[in-house]
């Protein structure tokens, strides 16, 4: 289960590159409906990344 925290952290810190890619790169490409879908998926990736991190820790018994 040290795994899934691992891999939780792993897709934390690309969820943070996808965000502040998609606040600075593409802030002026994209229309505002495009890049509020783009941050809206950002946000889940975000939120599934920690449960995937809260799973962990549940399972090796942190939490």
């Amino acid at each position: 289960m040290e795994t899934f925290i691992a891999l939780g952290g792993i897709l934390m810190a690309i969820a943070v590159a996808l965000g502040a890619f998609g606040a600075h790169a593409l802030k002026d490409k994209l229309q505002r409906d495009k890049l509020a879908a783009f941050r809206t998926g950002v946000q889940y990736h975000l939120i599934h990344a920690l449960g995937l991190i809260a799973a962990g820790m549940l399972a090796v018994g942190v939490l």
